[in-house]
């Protein structure tokens, strides 16, 4: 393996409590469906994660990751055509994704508290709950009746930054924010989406890195364990990718709101009688 030699290793995750493949097909649909519905899918993921028995949440980040970038080529596909436009530095969409993605790049340097502090499950609870929170004032809230595309892309990227704590779906933070500052639905989404290629990306390359330097084993399961993620993840996020944006546009909105509610209660009250 790559992490031979000098550095120290942390016990494999086979060593640990091994992934099945059909856990791998479970999880991989629980991404599917959860990084596009304004629901959480780190969220979801991790909660899953503790009700199967994986214990030691650090030794699946690179299961999470494959799953994530099954996710992410579901966007790429389902936005080509506006990606392709987007790329190009003259077009308003590069800018605004640039703007947006500001906010990122300072969590850098305080990333590993966080994480350390919010891998703790019992914090899922009160991050479902603040998610439905935002879903509910998108439908309710309008701060402004004049959208300022490059100041609200900005404001649009510190949202999608909260979405970093496990439960806070960034989806859901982003498009929230988008229609509270007065952005039409379509408009929202696909600036939503946009915004998440770069944040995807850069989180799977960031913690990737991380894990090679504390010198974790990366491929630690099975090669199938990955492809099934990976594959699931995609297929899946294509088709509530499609679900997203069809319940949106017909005003469908609250009832992701009210199952993060619900979810929240039940989380919180679950790891908390386990306290």
């Amino acid at each position: 393996m790559w992490f031979q030699g000098s550095r120290v290793r942390v016990p494999s995750i086979a060593q640990l409590s091994p992934m099945t493949i059909w856990q791998a097909f479970l999880l991989g649909i629980i991404q599917g469906i959860t990084e596009f519905l304004p629901v959480s899918s780190s969220g979801h993921l991790a909660l899953f994660q503790s009700l199967l028995g994986l214990e030691h949440p650090k030794n699946y980040i690179f299961f999470d990751l494959i799953c994530h970038l099954g996710t992410l080529f579901a966007i790429i596909l389902i936005f080509f055509q506006v990606i392709k436009k987007s790329l190009n530095i003259y077009h308003s969409n590069f800018w605004q994704v640039f703007i947006g993605t500001l906010p990122l790049f300072p969590l850098v340097l305080v990333l590993k508290p966080i994480q350390s502090i919010f891998n703790d499950p019992r914090f899922l609870g009160p991050c479902f709950i603040f998610s439905s929170i935002l879903l509910f004032l998108s439908q309710t809230t309008r701060l402004s009746q004049q959208p300022k595309k490059w100041r609200d892309s900005l404001m649009i990227g510190m949202f999608q930054a909260i979405a970093i704590l496990p439960g806070i779906s960034r989806s859901g933070a982003t498009i929230s924010a988008a229609r509270m500052l007065g952005w039409n639905k379509e408009t929202a989404i696909q600036f939503s989406f946009l915004l998440a290629i770069p944040a995807i990306l850069g989180g799977i390359i960031l913690e990737s890195g991380k894990l090679w330097k504390e010198g974790v084993e990366i491929f630690s399961l099975d090669l199938s364990i990955y492809f099934a993620g990976f594959f699931t993840s995609f297929l899946i996020g294509l088709f509530s990718l499609w679900i997203l944006i069809r319940w949106l546009v017909q005003d469908m909105w609250y009832y992701f709101g009210w199952y993060c509610l619900l979810l929240g209660i039940v989380t919180t009250l679950f790891y908390g009688a386990k306290t």
